[in-house]
């Protein structure tokens, strides 16, 4: 996916998808900040809580500034308040080891989560990966993080999942 293109979400409000730039670090800090301490601690898998603002601002550097041939992130946007803010993101970084296989994560603002925003950045990213021949992506749940868990069951794809110690390792086959 090369250009932005728009998705109206179940309630009627229009997104625009498209892929990362390093312009877009201090947008991941303002996201990072509108995430509830559930929707944080599901996708970090700790509470991460009184993370020095520098660090969050370095690691929002290091994931906006990709390395084309390993990694792709696509956010979704909206206008609020006369900026433009990011309310979604889906991500994947190949794996040096195989590079077939690359790992994911998606994360969902909470306002706009049950919207089918989320499922259809999934569709989106697995697009882009096959674009970039990965044959399979992985990611780590926290084994109560039902929303993905739904996700990937209604995505119709073919995955495998194993639980351990609170966490679902999942691979899919794409």
């Amino acid at each position: 996916m090369d250009e932005q293109t728009s998705y109206v979400i179940r309630d009627g409000r229009r997104v625009f998808i498209r892929p990362i730039t390093p312009d877009d670090a201090g947008r991941l800090v303002d996201l990072y900040y509108r995430l509830s301490d559930t929707t944080r601690r599901l996708r970090f898998h700790s509470m991460r809580q009184n993370v020095p603002l520098e660090t969050i601002e370095q690691e929002a550097k290091q994931l906006s500034d990709l390395d084309p041939a390993r990694q792709a992130a696509l956010v979704a946007t909206v206008e609020e308040e006369g900026e433009e803010r990011i309310v979604a993101v889906a991500r994947l970084a190949r794996s040096e080891e195989d590079p077939a296989e690359a790992e994911s994560a998606i994360v969902v603002r909470d306002d706009y989560q049950n919207q089918g925003l989320g499922t259809h950045m999934l569709e989106l990213l697995v697009e882009v990966a096959r674009s970039m021949n990965i044959e399979r992506l992985t990611a780590w749940i926290m084994a109560e993080n039902r929303h993905m868990l739904h996700i990937l069951k209604k995505s119709g794809l073919d995955y495998r999942a194993e639980t351990r110690y609170g966490e679902t390792h999942v691979s899919v086959y794409i």
